[in-house]
């Protein structure tokens, strides 16, 4: 079985349980499709590491306690620095996405509103069905950036922290997306996360989500502003 480093949010049907429950969500890890391998550095460039494929992760819900969360879903990753493997299954709490990922401590208030509204410019419930690799290699690639990156200003390509090298087109659609993060876009999606101490964490946004063949579309939970 082989062990991979990759991350990837969650494009997966909305949850809609109360955090103050501490929810849980036991999840089987399938694949990466579709997505672009790339490599990935955290210390400005001066050290690299590869990504796996960068793109939608697949993901089968198989237990947990969490109701609004059934059978197969996508997601996305916030985390890079922890490891998860195909076929593998992970326990994960239902939190929000402040608290994510928790290699870091979590991203807090700002970053979370960039991921909010990241997903409210670009996320639609046709997201799933038509994104090809390149368009979710660079949603992907935007979600690390937002996360891991600690000096002001979102670019792939520069800043203290977060460097990524994929597919050219990928890094530059990533770069136009983060380029129009202004505070002014829609954050109409409620996002969620899924943590695990020593495990990559997934993100979830709510609205437009959609679930694979046969899971149905599931209750979703709206945040409003």
């Amino acid at each position: 079985m082989t062990t991979i480093r990759m991350c990837a949010a969650i494009a997966a049907a909305g949850l809609t349980c109360a955090l103050a429950s501490a929810a849980t969500v036991t999840a089987t890890f399938n694949s990466v499709t579709p997505g672009s391998d790339g490599q990935f550095s955290l210390d400005g460039g001066a050290n690299w590491g590869n990504t796996g494929p960068a793109g939608l992760f697949n993901w089968t819900r198989t237990g947990g306690d969490h109701t609004g969360l059934q059978g197969d879903f996508l997601a996305f990753c916030t985390e890079l620095t922890e490891h998860i493997g195909y076929n593998n299954s992970y326990n994960y709490t239902v939190d929000t996405i402040e608290n994510a990922p928790t290699a870091l401590g979590g991203m807090g208030a700002a970053k979370a509103d960039q991921l909010r509204e990241l997903f409210g410019r670009y996320y639609t419930p046709a997201f799933a069905s038509t994104l090809g690799s390149t368009q979710a290699a660079a949603m992907q690639m935007c979600v690390w950036e937002i996360a891991h990156e600690q000096t002001p200003g979102l670019d792939i390509t520069a800043g203290s922290a977060m460097f990524v090298n994929n597919d050219g087109a990928a890094m530059a659609l990533a770069n136009a997306y983060l380029a129009s993060i202004d505070g002014t876009g829609p954050r109409d999606y409620t996002i969620y996360s899924l943590l695990a101490d020593g495990v990559q964490d997934m993100i979830v946004p709510g609205p437009g989500t959609i679930v694979l063949a046969g899971a149905g579309l599931l209750a979703i939970a709206r945040r409003r502003r």
